[in-house]
């Protein structure tokens, strides 16, 4: 097993605000029109990070979590380890893909919908802009994983 990063701090908020999140997820889509050589083998998330996102389906009533694939730039990392909270991400993990989950929940009678708290109006499920040193949004997407490579189970099956 390879370990090149520091275990996640698993009391940390490892969201990330929407504004981020749509850059990533445009990242991913056109990383896949291109050749790149730099690839990501898996994604591992604390058991933590895991409860934590369940307990949000069920404090805000969603009916699942909607997981998006996203990709790593060095804009995005510079981006999300100025926020001020969570882990640093790595500047090894540009141009490489990670994983978002977003709380759904019924809205309006559309089921599966994202949901994003707007902490300046009461309509909620939609996403503000967040500047650097804002706390985080209880619904903001989950991310931050550890990757492979960096960090690999290298005895997987899955891996060969």
């Amino acid at each position: 097993m390879m370990i090149k990063n520091p275990p996640t701090n698993e009391s940390a908020d490892n969201t990330i605000p929407v504004d981020i999140a749509k850059k990533m997820t445009a990242a991913f889509r056109a990383s896949e029109k291109s050749d790149s050589t730099k690839y990501t083998k898996a994604a591992w998330f604390p058991a933590s990070q895991i409860t934590s996102l369940a307990e949000k389906v069920a404090k805000f009533g969603g009916d699942g979590v909607r997981i998006y694939f996203g990709r790593y730039t060095q804009d995005i990392i510079d981006c999300i380890n100025k926020l001020g909270y969570g882990d640093e991400i790595p500047s090894s993990y540009a141009e490489m893909n990670t994983l978002l989950f977003v709380v759904t929940k019924d809205i309006d009678g559309k089921p599966r919908t994202d949901y994003f708290i707007d902490k300046l109006s009461d309509d909620s499920h939609f996403a503000i802009t967040k500047k650097v040193g804002d706390a985080p949004s209880s619904t903001d997407p989950d991310n931050r994983a550890k990757l492979c490579p960096d960090e690999c189970d290298d005895g997987s099956e899955l891996m060969n």
